[in-house]
């Protein structure tokens, strides 16, 4: 099994195993008036589907209607987590060219040049927000979710109007 192979594996099995985690609107921080309020499938990195769990924040003042908690080791909206990203980056940097990632990795080219790009910007991110590189990447920590939450703010500021 290649390293790309086993860090797939290993990420979907860290995702299902956080898959109930402390639960707090991203948007006003309530903790204790929200409900269960259904849940979408997304896939994991090997195409098997996974449940997320949504809920609606029952504090009238806050804007959200709904949102979900995604488990460590998904990032909202791009199917690549955190470490697949920075292991793509690293092997872009250490002069591996897009056809030999995508060899690699049994990708197509267009997704690895998005990573790549994707990858930069969130290392740059990374680096003005949080002053650290992206290598807690497998050790979750409680941080999860307010940085899933910070990305989402930062890379996709339409969703949050």
């Amino acid at each position: 099994m290649s390293q790309w192979n086993s860090l797939i594996t290993v990420l979907s099995e860290i995702t299902r195993k956080n898959c109930i985690m402390f639960v707090c609107c991203p948007h006003c921080g309530n903790s204790h008036a929200y409900i269960k309020w259904g849940f979408y499938s997304r896939y994991l990195f090997n195409d098997e589907l996974i449940n997320i769990q949504r809920f609606r924040c029952d504090n009238d003042l806050c804007p959200c209607k709904t949102f979900s908690i995604l488990p460590h080791a998904l990032l909202p909206i791009i199917r690549a987590s955190l470490c697949m990203l920075t292991y793509i980056l690293k092997m872009y940097e250490q002069g591996s060219n897009i056809a030999d990632i995508v060899r690699h990795t049994g990708s197509n080219w267009p997704r690895i040049q998005r990573w790549i790009a994707k990858a930069f910007a969130i290392r740059d991110w990374f680096r003005q927000e949080y002053d650290i590189r992206p290598s807690p990447c497998l050790s979750p920590g409680r941080f999860w979710t307010s940085l899933t939450r910070d990305f989402s703010w930062s890379f996709y500021p339409e969703r949050f109007r």
